[in-house]
């Protein structure tokens, strides 16, 4: 569903992304597991358009999207959940799920009924969205913020979503309350592509990963079997 093949990115003068190639099968959960600094943020912004890629080709569901506004490759399914959650503080919870369903609704007529039933799916995965849904996100906790930020995400009905970074900032027993409902999202057939520094679970959650330092794939396969592999638990699981 998702290629990219030799793909350079970075900021300034630099590459952060050294000619990766990845491939993200359709009903997969890919992770991309490396350090804080490693060029996982940087690959996902210039799969989703966010970052222009200096080099190589993002291929979308066998059509190539390098290059393209991040607008656009939202529209065609591919949907980015950013790292350190980017919520919009001021407007309430449900005024934010809204906005991730905007792009694929027409701005005319009765937008929030015709979205009634994305929020509804979104309230019963994550029901502390719900309850909370006319409390502004600026007030809501770590948790709830990346919750929300799913949530946001799930509302545009993306063929493909990127996670990048969910585990960020928060505590473990809400890190596990997030990555149960990734578990539960690729369990219903969605297709991930995760980004995360916390290896044990991204390995355990996802099929395939690679394994990213210094801005190259240093080493991929399943998961499984990465998880036992000696270099990476040295390096990421010791």
């Amino acid at each position: 569903m998702l290629r990219a093949e030799n793909l350079r990115a970075g900021y300034g003068g630099g590459d952060a992304v050294r000619g990766i190639s990845i491939e993200v099968a359709e009903g997969s959960c890919v992770a991309l597991v490396g350090a804080n600094g490693a060029g996982k943020s940087t690959l996902a912004k210039a799969l989703c358009g966010l970052v222009t890629p200096r080099g190589g080709k993002v291929f979308f569901c066998d059509k190539e999207i390098t290059g393209l506004p991040a607008s656009d490759v939202a529209r065609r399914g591919l949907c980015l959940c950013p790292e350190g959650r980017r919520v919009f503080g001021p407007l309430s919870v449900e005024e934010n799920l809204l906005l991730g369903a905007y792009p694929r609704l027409s701005s005319f007529g009765p937008f929030r009924r015709a979205a009634s039933g994305d929020l509804q799916r979104i309230y019963a995965m994550f029901p502390r969205l719900g309850e909370r849904r006319m409390q502004q996100a600026g007030s809501l906790s770590g948790g709830e913020q990346q919750m929300l930020a799913i949530g946001r995400v799930l509302m545009a009905r993306p063929r493909l979503v990127v996670l990048d970074e969910p585990s960020m900032g928060l505590a473990p027993v809400v890190v596990k309350e997030v990555f149960e409902a990734i578990r539960s999202l690729h369990a219903s057939g969605m297709t991930i592509l995760l980004s995360e520094q916390f290896a044990k679970i991204a390995l355990a959650l996802s099929d395939h990963a690679y394994i990213i330092e210094r801005g190259s794939v240093v080493l991929e396969g399943a998961s499984k079997g990465l998880a036992k592999n000696p270099a990476v638990v040295a390096a990421y699981l010791g």
